[in-house]
Order: C-alpha cells, then sequence, then structure tokens
C-alpha cells in the first residue's frame, strides 16, 4: 500500500512539472518513474499517458502518439476496455490525431469512444455526452457543421436531464454550451450563438461564482456581442470577463489578454462610431468624409429594403454594416469614391435603392441592369486577388472558389454608373501593377477597426482559434 501512495505522489509531481510550464523536467521525471514499473501494465499504461501529454506540450507529436497508443493498449488490458482511464485515453488519442491533421482517424476513435460508453453505462449517461462533446471537436474542425451540431445537440439532451434529476448541473455543459454558440455564430447565425453564451455565463455564474471557466464564458458572449456591431455591451462584458480573470489571478493568462484585445476593439469602434457622426458634417472634401456619406446613404437603403418575414437579423446591427462596407471601400481611390457618391444621389433623387436591386439580382428576381466587358473584368480580377489573399491568410479570408463571391460583385457592379465602373478598374489596374492586392487592403482594414493591428496578427488570432475548440 505505501509503495502504491510513494508510486502516486511521485506521478502526480511530475504531473504538477509539467502544471508549471516544464514539460522537459516533467518528462524526464515521468521516464524515471516508467522504469520502475515494468511489470505493471496498469501504472505503465497511466505513466505513458502522462509521458504522452509532456511530449505534446514540446510538439514532439509523433513520440507523443506513439506513448498514447502504447498506453492504450496496455490500459484496455488492464484496466478495462470501458474503464474510465481507457476511455480518457481513447479521448486523449482522439484529440491528439486530430491536432495532427488526422480528422478521419480521430472521428472514427471519438466514435468509437462513444459506442463503448454506451454498451458500459448506457446512452443517457453523462460519460455518453462528455464523448460526444469530444467527438464534435473533430466535426467542428473538419467545418461539419451539421454533425458537430447533431453530438452537441445530444450531449446537451443528457446533461440537462441529468440536471433535472439531479438539480446539479455538470460544467461540462457550461463548455457544451459555449462551442454550441461558436459553431452557431460560425454558421452566421449570431443571435442564437449570443443566447447560448448567454446561458453559459448564467449557469457558470450560479454554480462556480468567480471562476476561470466563468470568465471565458463571459469573454465568449462578450466577442458575440462584438462580431454582432453590439459595441457597448460587447465591452462591458469583456470588462467583466477581464476583471474576472483578475480576481482569479489569470489576469496574465492567454484567454485574458486575447479578451483584452477584443475589449479594444469595442472602445476603438466605439470611438469611431462617435467620431463618424461628426465625420458626416464635415466638408465633403476628403476621403473621411466621403465614406462616411456613402456608408450611411447605403445604409438607410440597406435598412429599407424588405426580407421574407420580417427585417433579418443583420438588419438589426447596423454597426455591422457600416464596419462591413468601411472595409469594402478600403482600396478605391478618392475619384472612384466620389463617383459613386454620386450614383447613390442620383439614385436617391430617382426614387431607387440600389441595395434592393442588387439583392434583387442575386435571387434572380430581376433581369440584368445592365452589361458590358468591364463588369466581367472586375469580378474576375477581384476573384483573382481573393484566391491570392486567402492562400496567404487562410484562417482570416476564406475563399469559396469565387463563384459566390462572384455572383455578390457581379450584382452589385450592375448597379454602378459607367463613369463609376471605368474608375473602379483603373484602381484595380493600378494596384495590379504596383504590387498591391485589394482583397488583402480590405482585410488589413478589418483587422485595425477589430483592434487586431495587423493584418498577420489577426490570422495567427484566427488560427489559434481554429486549433483551440
Amino acid at each position: 500500500m505505501d509503495g502504491n501512495r510513494h508510486w502516486n505522489e511521485e506521478l502526480q509531481a511530475a504531473l504538477g512539472l509539467l502544471a508549471q510550464g516544464r514539460p522537459e523536467d516533467s518528462t524526464a521525471k515521468l521516464r524515471t518513474l516508467l522504469r520502475s514499473c515494468e511489470n505493471s501494465p496498469l501504472h505503465r499504461g497511466m505513466v505513458l499517458e502522462a509521458i504522452a501529454r509532456a511530449l505534446f506540450a514540446q510538439r514532439q507529436g509523433a513520440d507523443a502518439l506513439a506513448a498514447l497508443e502504447e498506453s492504450l493498449a496496455l490500459l484496455g488490458v488492464a484496466a478495462g476496455p470501458s474503464s474510465p482511464l481507457t476511455l480518457g485515453v481513447m479521448q486523449n488519442l482522439a484529440h491528439l490525431r486530430l491536432e495532427m491533421g488526422d480528422f478521419e482517424g480521430s472521428a472514427a476513435l471519438g466514435q468509437d469512444t462513444v459506442k463503448a460508453c454506451e454498451s458500459a453505462f448506457g446512452a443517457q449517461s453523462p460519460r455518453v455526452a462528455s464523448a460526444l462533446l469530444h467527438l464534435s471537436a473533430a466535426y467542428y474542425r473538419n467545418k461539419d457543421w451539421n454533425t458537430a451540431e447533431q453530438c452537441l445537440l445530444r450531449a446537451r439532451s443528457i446533461w440537462e436531464e441529468c440536471a433535472r434529476i439531479s438539480g446539479v448541473p455538470d460544467q461540462q455543459l457550461g463548455t457544451c454550451l459555449n462551442n454550441l454558440g461558436r459553431l452557431y455564430e460560425e454558421c452566421g447565425q449570431l443571435d442564437r450563438g449570443i443566447a447560448l453564451h448567454r446561458k453559459a455565463v448564467a449557469l457558470r455564474q450560479d454554480v462556480l461564482g468567480d471562476h476561470e471557466d466563468t470568465a471565458f464564458s463571459l469573454g465568449n458572449l462578450g466577442v458575440a456581442l462584438a462580431s454582432a456591431g453590439q459595441w457597448d455591451e460587447g465591452a462591458r462584458t469583456l470588462e467583466a470577463a477581464v476583471a474576472c480573470y483578475e480576481r482569479v489571478g489569470k489576469g496574465t493568462s492567454r484567454e485574458a489578454e486575447s479578451y483584452r484585445q477584443n475589449l479594444d476593439l469595442c472602445r476603438r469602434a466605439l470611438a469611431e462610431q462617435a467620431g463618424s457622426a461628426q465625420i458626416c458634417q464635415a466638408e465633403p472634401d476628403d476621403r473621411a468624409a466621403l465614406l462616411a456619406e456613402i456608408i450611411e446613404r447605403e445604409l438607410v437603403m440597406f435598412l429599407a429594403t424588405p426580407n421574407e418575414g420580417g427585417p433579418a437579423s443583420c438588419q438589426q446591427r447596423p454597426d455591422s454594416f457600416r464596419l462591413m462596407r468601411r472595409m469594402a471601400h478600403e482600396p478605391l481611390s478618392r475619384a472612384t469614391l466620389a463617383s459613386y457618391l454620386e450614383d447613390l444621389r442620383h439614385a436617391e433623387a430617382e426614387g431607387r435603392n440600389v441595395m434592393i436591386e442588387k439583392y434583387a439580382r442575386m435571387d434572380n428576381r430581376l433581369p440584368p441592369l445592365k452589361d458590358g466587358p468591364l463588369l466581367d473584368a472586375i469580378a474576375d480580377a477581384e476573384a483573382a486577388f481573393m484566391r491570392e489573399a486567402s492562400a496567404r491568410y487562410p484562417h482570416v479570408i476564406i475563399s469559396d472558389g469565387s463563384a459566390a463571391f462572384k455572383n455578390y460583385l457581379r450584382c452589385e457592379l450592375e448597379t454602378l454608373s459607367p463613369a463609376t465602373l471605368e474608375l473602379y478598374a483603373q484602381d484595380l489596374d493600378r494596384a495590379r501593377r504596383e504590387g498591391r492586392n485589394p482583397a488583402m487592403e480590405r482585410y488589413a482594414c478589418l483587422a485595425r477597426l477589430l483592434g487586431k493591428g495587423s493584418l498577420e496578427n489577426f490570422e495567427k488570432s484566427a488560427a489559434h482559434a481554429a486549433t483551440s475548440w
């Protein structure tokens, strides 16, 4: 008994080194411990699982994978295929395979884990919900939104039923709600995402109070609100997230720093919004004033655009519209902007709404408004710029193969005057000669407006978010 206690203390001490950010020291201590349990498959399997974690922290993925596979084989025999130890290693192995780009292997192992839990504990067991939560990560990373949603909804249902019976919600339910919220954000359903983040915040505040998980949920909610253009509430929520991290001693963590950056974004957006109102009253002879008047005139038309079933959710977020249109106009010259502003003024004088025209064309509810070689030339050039930009910044600039993008742009171009089209084409030709990429310029503008600093920083942040599900 004393020997077993000593062995366990040594294992915990080695894991403590890993928790302190000392994976090399942890690995050395674990390898020494491994040699002491040659005759115990159970202990050897447990140490190998810990070694795999330490190796992964050192970016030694292949060695970590080998250690986990050996651990799983040992624990499957020593502890049984349905023991918590074995199932935990299966989930860790599925996660590691996903991190190494093996989606199919990760999903297959995750499915096996779900089946093993169902067989051992019943279909409504919280262990099944946990396995489904882990499995959803593989589908989420592969952008299989429907299957990821099915996994998360089933896990949520199991945990909510368990909470109804016991009166105490499982903490993984908060993670499930967070992940569902992020999934809906990815699918463009911001309102549903925000609602789920609110539920996660409420659950964790009620059960945990001040805790880093509570801070994390507050941060997720704040980011979702910012994405929806709800800058004021977004800023207040992110302030609460950062304050919570500080109260629990995690104020310098990577997550806290990320939410500070998003808080800066909200504050800058609020300042820019206030500044835009002042710019609109300035003389219309500078670029900022042109942009401000263009965007406000576009917004009036956008809000007046009818939508089946009532106003669309995006029409309830004018700040998001301003942000995206400011980004869209970033590469255009002053001459092109001035010409486009005249197009908008003439359209208003004639009682036309160019937003209605554009969306009606996209739905094939109107015949072409105009035709000519410049329309295709501009659309083709912009699509080529987008492909080049997406290849360089794949996590921020997501290309759809140009079909939907070109259709949207082509319909918008049809609302422009010949003079504006000519100037637009000249802008693109000039950018090509100067080695510039208008698509990258747009997203660099978006990065600045979102407080990301540079497009490079924006890409790094997006890449990190894609791997932190």
